[in-house]
């Protein structure tokens, strides 16, 4: 099976760097000083689970890596439509795009650009940063979870679930991934928000009693907004997941790490989606509103 990474952040840096430690046959798409770093350095991973280097392919060009069998996709939310476009040389009659993106609708773009027949939801459950082109620091969790974005079981997902395995990438095949998506903005949607404003590592929300129960409200309005969407979550799984997570995670989330490297931020993705999508079945979700607001006057600073 063909691979091709497109984003060689922290995780596509550190599944695909998996995938190309197990002997798979993986290419990476990045630019500039990532493209550099990975072709005249290598990809270096410093893991709690034992550190490696390798030598990979890397380049900034999909028409000369033709079309691929897999696609993992794991660009920035707000960059979601150009980087498909420019991966469509990639993208063959048995190409499979797999999303490894935070938010909820991101497999809908791309579907819109190569069509849903051709596009499988994920999420990665990890804490990792990439301090500089090339080095991926992974310190907590690493796990992909994978399925049929209209849910099921099917022979491509049961075979990339068996290729995964094959070459060392932890990987979980759902039969339901809209509640998977759903459950894990439950997490991003109050902790990525609320840890870009306030700094320090995720655990200190939970420290705090204010930002406690702040998270604990941006929860609540984003279940209430998947139960009305159809999707069904429990709040008090989902929250008591969120504080079982939340409480020794002594790192910083994705968007903080993006905020202090002065790049754009994925509130859109995590807050701005739960305003629309609620607006739209007539529900409240001012704390979501205030983090959001908060959140994009921050960019504008940047």
């Amino acid at each position: 099976m063909k691979v091709a990474v497109v984003g060689v952040g922290a995780v596509g840096g550190y599944f695909g760097g998996l995938l190309a430690k197990g002997g798979a046959d993986v290419t990476f798409i990045a630019r500039r000083e990532r493209l550099e770093a990975l072709r005249t350095k290598g990809l270096t991973v410093k893991s709690w689970k034992g550190d490696f280097s390798i030598r990979v392919s890397a380049t900034d060009n999909a028409a000369e890596v033709g079309p691929v069998d897999l696609v993992l996709f794991c660009v920035k939310s707000y960059d979601t439509e150009s980087a498909i476009r420019q991966a469509l040389p990639m993208v063959g009659p048995q190409t499979d795009v797999l999303s490894l993106q935070n938010g909820i609708d991101n497999e809908e773009k791309i579907a819109s650009v190569i069509g849903q027949e051709k596009v499988l939801a994920g999420i990665a459950y990890i804490g990792a940063s990439s301090p500089e082109p090339g080095v991926i620091l992974h310190q907590e969790s690493g796990k992909i979870v994978f399925g049929e974005l209209d849910g099921g079981a099917s022979e491509r997902v049961a075979g990339l679930k068996a290729f995964f395995d094959r070459y060392g990438c932890p990987a979980e095949a759902s039969p339901n991934m809209k509640t998977v998506l759903w459950a894990k903005l439950a997490w991003n949607a109050p902790f990525n928000s609320i840890n870009t404003l306030v700094g320090g590592p995720v655990k200190t929300i939970i420290e705090n009693p204010y930002t406690l129960e702040l998270a604990r409200l941006v929860t609540a309005e984003v279940v209430a907004a998947a139960n009305a969407s159809g999707v069904r979550l429990a709040f008090e799984q989902v929250w008591e997941r969120n504080l079982k997570f939340s409480e020794h995670y002594d790192v910083k989330t994705s968007m903080l790490q993006d905020y202090e490297a002065g790049k754009p931020l994925e509130h859109e993705a995590l807050n701005g989606v739960i305003i629309k999508k609620a607006t739209a079945l007539s529900l409240p979700t001012p704390y979501n509103f205030a983090l959001y607001s908060l959140l994009t006057m921050l960019t504008a600073k940047h």
